[in-house]
């Protein structure tokens, strides 16, 4: 392989680690807006919870005064839709964690990658520059050849 030609493969790859450098970033971002949003998730499901257990305290309240089956019937269905709202939420949290999961797992796999990209690089770097050293000796033993003035043997005239 030429010189040229490795310096071309070599320019590639860096354009390379460029794009997974910042497919690494894009990922490490989408990581942090999707942590960010589990932690929204669960303090809406820690302030629905204390809701459900302050209204369910009222409610406890409220039987030692005395309820009518109309008003039972109202505090059961509030409960009710209550606990149903706390399962949605607490699926969006698992759902949630389980797409942070997902991309942290995608963003090992760019590091991973990126790294051996990396390598990959460098052993391209380290034989495109004993490439050219050698050349450069190569030049250097022509240019010494040439500027030694070549001899004629003796007793030819």
């Amino acid at each position: 392989m030429k010189t040229t030609d490795l310096r071309n493969l070599q320019a590639l790859r860096q354009l390379r680690e460029q794009r997974a450098s910042n497919a690494l970033a894009a990922q490490q971002q989408r990581c942090r807006d999707t942590g960010q949003a589990l932690d929204d998730a669960r303090e809406k499901l820690r302030l629905h919870r204390e809701a459900l257990a302050a209204k369910a305290e009222a409610l406890l309240g409220s039987f030692s005064e005395g309820l009518s089956i109309n008003a039972w019937q109202a505090a059961q269905a509030q409960l009710e839709e209550l606990t149903d709202s706390q399962r949605q939420l607490e699926g969006s949290v698992e759902q949630t964690e389980q797409t942070l999961h997902t991309q942290e797992r995608e963003r090992e796999l760019f590091r991973t990658a990126r790294l051996a990209r990396q390598r990959q690089a460098e052993a391209c770097d380290a034989l495109l520059l004993g490439r050219v050293q050698s050349e450069q000796r190569a030049g250097e033993h022509r240019d010494d050849d040439e500027s030694v003035p070549a001899t004629r043997p003796r007793g030819s005239a």
